[in-house]
């Protein structure tokens, strides 16, 4: 699973955050969430799975201050994977 984490400051407020994720030979994704700052902000199931994934979320998190964002996304098998990004 190739999971790709950008951000970009938002003019009128926070940040806007893109999610991509890419599932490798062999497998799908079945289930993925984002949670911005601790909140959850998409946790959703996915049917049919799919092999690729994106979303965008407009005017997250907080400026200034920290922001984190953890994405879970799940297989077709069932097993996790996470990445994460964090900034000022």
């Amino acid at each position: 699973m190739d999971i790709t984490l950008s951000h970009s400051r938002n003019p009128v407020l926070g940040w806007d955050i893109q999610v991509v994720v890419r599932a490798d030979n062999q497998e799908t994704i079945t289930a993925a969430r984002v949670d911005v700052n601790g909140f959850p902000e998409i946790d959703q199931q996915i049917s049919p799975p799919l092999n690729k994934w994106q979303k965008s979320l407009t005017q997250q998190g907080q400026f200034p201050g920290d922001n984190k964002v953890l994405v879970t996304i799940t297989n077709d098998k069932g097993e996790l994977t996470t990445d994460e990004d964090d900034w000022e």
